[in-house]
């Protein structure tokens, strides 16, 4: 079960000039990092992932007086940027979100590497997934939605692309908690499932609560997908509030953590991680928490490639991956 810890409030005080001292470039001139960042999304914009990425490595650039490029390469339930991370050049300058039910693509894709190859800088929150609805729907709770599937007037889920964390969530949902919807709507990151869902192109969607946050007056949310409950809506009912067991947990809830190239060097490593740490712990940081409701934690990188691997375990003990395919 995940453990959502509240926001570490400490503020960065007299660490910021060590941590921003970087260390020598490649060539033994200046500090590191002395150019332009270039942060990989693999999602497209809008949505949980893309909201925080751009909003924590904006401070970490301008904590370095240094530029940063933020691309979002989508496709291949969002392989198709993990694999740019994965193969750029590891000179410290290239790096990207990963989120831990991203565990289940290389499973299903088999690219030739896995999430244990990536150099981990640190995991900035750990989050849930949210059942958002069509306001005109008129549901008011997660009893109403299922009641829709069995009687008919609904059919179809939106979420994010085939094999994506969202599609093995709703796949999930059917097969542990009878919530048998018929059709599976994919699109490309939560915040094209907040646009289907708002324009009633689609009843009802699976996507983060960082992403439902910011389209609260566009949709209902009804449900926590996890039995801890949502920090963004602490009044939202978990799923387990109906009479369900914690079956779902496992996809229910996840970590985001940030990634390099393998084999960037440890010294730039630490530098990233250090820097992570302090932005996370900012007053900043900690305002922008407050006024978003989007929580933050620093979590060691070690720490975020163990909830990698045990992903790597508990997705395919609990899915047949052939099924998402």
């Amino acid at each position: 079960m995940l453990n959502r810890r509240s926001y570490l409030g400490a503020t960065a005080g007299g660490i910021g000039t060590a941590l921003l001292a970087g260390c020598l470039g490649e060539d033994g001139d200046g500090e590191y990092p002395d150019s332009q960042l270039r942060v990989v999304i693999s999602w497209g914009q809008g949505g949980g992932t893309d909201l925080y990425t751009r909003e924590i490595w904006q401070h970490i650039a301008d904590n370095h007086d240094v530029g940063v490029q933020f691309e979002n390469i989508e496709g291949a339930a969002g392989m198709q940027g993990l694999t740019d991370i994965y193969s750029a050049d590891p000179d410290g300058y290239t790096l990207g979100p990963i989120n831990s039910p991203d565990v289940a693509q290389f499973l299903i894709q088999e690219p030739g590497f896995g999430v244990d190859d990536y150099s981990y800088i640190g995991g900035y929150t750990r989050d849930v997934w949210v059942l958002v609805a069509n306001q005109d729907e008129g549901f008011d709770d997660l009893e109403d939605v299922v009641d829709a599937y069995d009687d008919g007037d609904i059919e179809a889920i939106g979420g994010q692309p085939t094999g994506s964390p969202s599609h093995i969530l709703a796949e999930t949902m059917q097969n542990e908690l009878d919530i048998q919807w018929d059709n599976y709507i994919a699109y490309d990151g939560s915040g094209a499932v907040i646009e289907a869902v708002a324009g009633d192109e689609v009843p009802v969607g699976i996507v983060t609560e960082t992403a439902a946050e910011d389209a609260e007056d566009q949709l209902d949310v009804l449900t926590a997908l996890h039995s801890d409950g949502s920090v963004v809506f602490p009044d939202l009912p978990a799923y387990t509030e109906y009479g369900y067991d914690d079956d779902i947990d496992f996809m229910g809830g996840f970590l985001r953590a940030f990634i390099a190239p393998p084999d960037v060097d440890d010294d730039q490593l630490e530098v990233l991680t250090d820097s992570l740490e302090e932005v996370l712990e900012s007053d900043e940081m900690e305002e922008w928490a407050e006024e978003t409701g989007n929580d933050v934690e620093f979590i060691p990188p070690e720490e975020a490639l163990s909830v990698m691997e045990e992903n790597q375990e508990e997705i395919p003990a609990n899915i047949d991956l052939d099924d998402l395919e």
